[in-house]
């Protein structure tokens, strides 16, 4: 019978050795999972991550376009009714020989027009680029027409303004139109 005892101690040892062998392999498929998990997850946060900032950029890209299209909608309008600005200023810039009454009330009325237009062109973010006399060339904000040759004025310094410009808040719809002053040559 201690055979048989010895036989049966063996094989429970033998069940017993299997079973830690199996629960150690067990264990060890467990901690690979739980890595390959692990993984995964540290994957799906950094997706998760580079989508969001994704998103938050097309979103601020989405505002920042939609601003703009409120500010510069009207840019076509306001490049046309720049003529009737020009004829404006024009007719009230015409000396008159007459003095009679009707012609008098016509011109008040055109310089009503005028002012009121500008307070339009104010009102939507327009503005007059018209420089002075004296004042440096800006080659963003002017065009010069012609050169004058003169010792009054510093070289590329502005003598005068032919037709104003315009902008509409920071993009320019026309440059002003000027006469540049330039050195003899000695």
């Amino acid at each position: 019978m201690k055979n048989h005892e010895i036989v049966k101690d063996q094989e429970l040892a033998s069940k017993e050795n299997n079973q830690n062998n199996s629960d150690s392999i067990d264990q060890s498929k467990s901690l690979e999972t739980i890595d390959v998990l692990q993984n995964k997850i540290a994957l799906l946060e950094d997706q998760l991550l580079r989508t969001a900032a994704e998103s938050e950029n097309v979103r601020r890209r989405y505002d920042r376009m939609l601003e703009e299209s409120k500010d510069y909608s009207i840019t076509n309008f306001a490049k046309d009714l720049l003529g009737v600005m020009d004829n404006l200023c024009r007719a009230l810039e015409c000396k008159i020989q007459e003095n009679n009454e009707s012609l008098s009330n016509i011109i008040a009325g055109v310089d009503m027009t005028k002012r009121e237009l500008e307070s339009i062109f104010k009102k939507y973010g327009l503005e007059s680029i018209a420089p002075l006399p004296g004042e440096k060339f800006d080659y963003n904000l002017h065009h010069a027409v012609s050169q004058i040759v003169t010792d009054e004025y510093n070289h590329d310094n502005i003598i005068g303004t032919m037709q104003a410009g315009y902008k509409i808040k920071d993009r320019l719809l026309r440059p002003a139109m000027v006469t540049v002053a330039k050195k003899a040559d000695e």
